[in-house]
């Protein structure tokens, strides 16, 4: 029987090891994405391919390497050499979007099999019809880029450059492609060399011997936590804009049922696959959801094979969270990410305390790409753009965020002017966009980013144009997002959140994130905390009135007594039964056309 005071090293040894391998890939990376987003991820396997570590910086991956390498390196482990490396990004064989490839590598010791080091990287471009990696139309996989079914691309730890010159001509920023490759290959090396030593130091059977002991009691440490939630089954659900391809709404639904110690959820009731590129495959929807169900449950739980035993995941076949083979997914994160919100509109009455108001509800991918007039070459960049966190029972949701399993940094304006040939015109929080409550959601963000002297193309993969982030118990919903050409000009053009337009030069693209829902009755908030918003600017004086019942005078102090008064009337109208309800705080100002409610799918709503 191993110590507790023992597995824990050992344990530590083990992400000690990953999370070098994560700082290798981030800090040998060429692009912006990886090197300074933090958009990989890196995890060990054993010889029986079951799952180690891995380094969770961004836990939207925390479903793809585990679901990729059993499955496809159960039936080739007698044919591995030493220094060999695959490729595999195939949605169909446990992977997740063409952008995320995974680099997978045997380990050996002393020439004897003795695990696998897996890493994968959001890649800037893949190649597919449009820059970045991000096909906004696109009706089946094929069209999104470069497709690699497991394909070994490494022999004594050196690519094959016919596989390298393979995705050199396939994709556009070549060179910078090719270094990002490079990265995940040091990163494996690093995994080798640090499993290796790990294996000389306890020797393989000990080894053997402690991740049994790590993965029960990880197993055990994840039921304990799953039997102190309440028992029950939990529902919820909630639209998504339309698929790219076809401007419908679309439901996704989700039934979270807690018995003892197990858990399950179940997508049953979503909608079918679509046409476009919205759907997702099991893989990603795991970690979507996990992320999520991880936070609630409050623990630091080590990832490996003894903590996924307890989940069980029910995704029917043909719908958007389980595609058929070669349907298109580019946009399929943004079910994920909706995934996760719904687990904690599910679980609020049960945990009020620990659940939050829904936050910005997107991904909200980006990619733009044309020639730089700066040096006559091809670039191409993406990126995600943050938004505003739900609001908690006692904290206002955080600002400018990448929510939930994203964990991305924001990238700097003066690492985008430089790598880019554009200027960040505005970079803010928008006032009045979170959701009034006793705690008030986070705000939006708003970039504006005019790009000079050429043309590009500029595409957007994102969702809640047509509904808004919902408060809980009684808070107010959040500002939706709004995507904008050229604003503030004649020719200003809104555009759907899944859409490629081109920019002519001195053309401006306007991305506007939604503001988190509000947490409670606004009407409880405290005074002075809508004062410190108004002065902070990150609420106007007009929604300090309408919204939360607080009167600020010209002089931008607080009108104590106006305040008590507007909120008694308030109040008591409330109590009469009139429809007296304050207006939430997030203004739709620049709206065209009508919101989707945010409500549940069972709810008629209008596509328009």
């Amino acid at each position: 029987m191993v110590s507790a005071g023992e597995l824990e090293i050992f344990r530590h040894s083990l992400e000690g090891a990953v999370e070098e391998m994560g700082v290798t890939l981030q800090r040998t990376a060429y692009s912006t994405n990886i090197k300074i987003r933090r958009d990989h991820t890196c995890a060990l396997f054993d010889a029986d391919l079951r799952h180690i570590a891995q380094h969770d910086v961004a836990p939207q991956h925390i479903g793809s390497l585990v679901s990729v390498v059993p499955r496809n390196f159960k039936d080739r482990l007698k044919d591995l050499e030493p220094g060999d490396g695959f490729l595999v990004n195939d949605p169909y064989k446990g992977a997740v979007h063409l952008p995320d490839v995974m680099l997978i590598s045997p380990l050996f010791h002393n020439d004897e099999l003795i695990g696998v080091a897996a890493n994968s990287a959001h890649h800037v471009d893949i190649g597919g019809g449009t820059p970045g990696g991000i096909p906004t139309d696109s009706t089946d996989l094929y069209g999104e880029g470069i497709i690699l079914p497991l394909s070994k691309a490494v022999e004594d730890w050196e690519y094959n450059e016919t596989v390298l010159d393979l995705i050199r001509r396939n994709v556009r920023g070549a060179e910078m492609r090719l270094g990002d490759y490079r990265a995940q290959l040091g990163a494996n090396r690093i995994g080798e060399q640090r499993y290796s030593e790990l294996v000389a130091d306890y020797g393989a059977d000990t080894v053997e011997t402690y991740l049994d002991e790590l993965f029960d009691a990880t197993e055990d440490r994840v039921r304990a936590a799953i039997a102190d939630l309440p028992d029950g089954t939990y529902e919820a659900s909630d639209y998504l804009d339309g698929d790219g391809v076809v401007d419908e709404p679309v439901c996704l639904k989700l039934a979270i049922t807690v018995e003892d110690d197990e858990l399950t959820v179940d997508f049953t009731g979503t909608a079918e696959q679509n046409e476009g590129p919205l759907n997702c495959t099991p893989a990603m929807i795991f970690s979507g959801t996990m992320s999520v169900i991880m936070a609630l449950l409050g623990a630091d739980l080590p990832k490996n094979d003894g903590f996924y035993r307890p989940f069980e995941f029910i995704t029917p076949e043909g719908t958007m969270v389980n595609p058929k083979p070669q349907a298109p997914v580019a946009s399929g994160w943004e079910i994920p990410m909706r995934a996760g919100e719904l687990v904690t509109k599910a679980m609020a009455d049960a945990l009020p305390d620990e659940t939050i108001a829904a936050s910005k509800g997107i991904v909200c991918n980006i990619a733009y790409g044309g020639d730089d007039p700066r040096d006559d070459g091809e670039y191409v960049y993406y990126e995600t753009v943050a938004g505003g966190y739900g609001a908690r029972k006692e904290k206002d949701g955080m600002e400018a965020v990448q929510t939930h399993f994203q964990n991305t940094a924001n990238s700097p304006i003066e690492e985008l002017e430089r790598e880019v040939p554009l200027y960040v015109r505005r970079y803010e929080l928008i006032q009045d966009s979170a959701g009034a409550g006793r705690t008030r959601g986070g705000l939006g963000v708003r970039r504006d980013m005019e790009f000079y002297d050429h043309q590009t193309r500029f595409s957007i993969l994102s969702d809640r144009a047509k509904s808004s982030p919902w408060g809980l118990f009684g808070g107010e919903s959040g500002r939706r997002a709004h995507y904008v050409m050229n604003p503030d000009t004649d020719n200003r053009k809104d555009v759907s959140s899944k859409s490629t337009t081109t920019l002519d030069s001195g053309g401006v693209a306007s991305i506007q994130t939604p503001g988190g829902g509000g947490y409670g009755d606004a009407l409880e908030r405290n005074p002075e905390a809508v004062l410190e918003d108004v002065r902070d600017e990150k609420v106007s004086v007009e929604a300090a009135r309408e919204a939360y019942g607080v009167i600020v005078t010209n002089d931008g102090n607080l009108d104590r007594k106006a305040t008590r008064d507007r909120r008694e009337v308030t109040r008591a109208a409330r109590s009469d039964g009139e429809d007296s309800t304050l207006r939430p705080s997030a203004t739709e100002s620049e709206d065209d056309g009508e919101e989707t409610p945010a409500t549940e799918c069972d709810t008629e709503v209008s596509a328009e």
